[in-house]
């Protein structure tokens, strides 16, 4: 019930049918961000990984959620003022952990994406670096140090184009107006059909080092700190017993599923 109507309204549902809240994990409902993003969530069908974690999360801890869909940029805006509580897949930076606890629960990296043109001297990120070509960037996205650091430099010389999100990030790149997207497999492929897929060029350019980790992040204006240790600790022991892998089985190739589970260690900055 609570997916599809996520899916037909797209701005706010509560889940419903919850137990009795634990005061160990909220007070009052919680109010949730989602974003357009692949396998993780996908509004036409108002399912995903992330709306499912959060499902066998409410039916643990009896919270109640209530859900809006927003611009990745926005989202940071209203955790910062606590009008927001929790959203989901967000990469860890010390300017987030000043407003939120970062819970881990997913891990992947980013492929560079590019134009199959005849020709095209992009083989490594450098060489893209020292040319005129136009990066796709989602707004308020972050990534792998590697790709930041890249991204930062190719900003100052005006050669980023902004998009609202993933979707229209990739038809930038296919209607020609940028040269290179940075993007995940697991959302990617959501969105590209084989005939897509096979006019672009997929490059690793992100140190083998480097990754992306998903979690969750909790507004430090809405929980308080033994609240979201609780929740990690959940999270965590969720982890552990496989229910966070097989939920990534049902949207995701098994090994795929297995790699995106994140086993690392848990944050302390409670």
């Amino acid at each position: 019930m609570f997916r599809r109507v996520i899916g037909m309204l797209g701005l706010v549902a509560w889940l419903t049918g919850a137990a009795q809240a634990d005061p160990r994990f909220c007070d009052r409902p919680v109010r949730v961000a989602l974003f357009e993003y692949g396998v993780l969530y996908r509004s036409d069908t108002g399912d995903g990984i992330d709306p499912r974690l959060l499902e066998a999360l409410a039916k643990r801890t009896g919270c109640q959620y209530e859900f809006v869909v927003l611009p990745r940029a926005r989202i940071w805006t209203e955790l910062e003022r606590g009008s927001l509580d929790l959203a989901t897949a967000a990469i860890p930076t010390p300017e987030r952990r000043r407003f939120g606890y970062m819970l881990p629960y997913f891990r992947t990296r980013n492929l560079a994406l590019l134009r199959d043109a005849p020709g095209s001297p992009w083989r490594s990120m450098q060489a893209f670096e020292a040319s005129s070509g136009k990066v796709g960037v989602v707004r308020g996205f972050r990534h792998e140090a590697a790709v930041d650091e890249f991204l930062a430099h190719v900003r100052s010389q005006e050669r980023v184009v902004e998009s609202a999100d993933v979707q229209e990030n990739l038809r930038l790149l296919q209607s020609g107006i940028v040269d290179l997207v940075f993007a995940q497999p697991v959302v990617f492929r959501s969105y590209l059909g084989d005939a897509e897929m096979a006019a672009l060029r997929f490059l690793d350019w992100v140190p083998k080092d480097q990754e992306s980790v998903g979690a969750f992040i909790l507004s430090r204006k809405s929980f308080r700190p033994e609240q979201a240790q609780a929740w990690d600790q959940l999270l965590s022991k969720m982890i552990k017993d496989g229910t966070v892998g097989k939920i990534y089985g049902h949207f995701l190739p098994a090994d795929m599923a297995r790699e995106s589970v994140f086993r690392g260690e848990r944050p302390t900055d409670f």
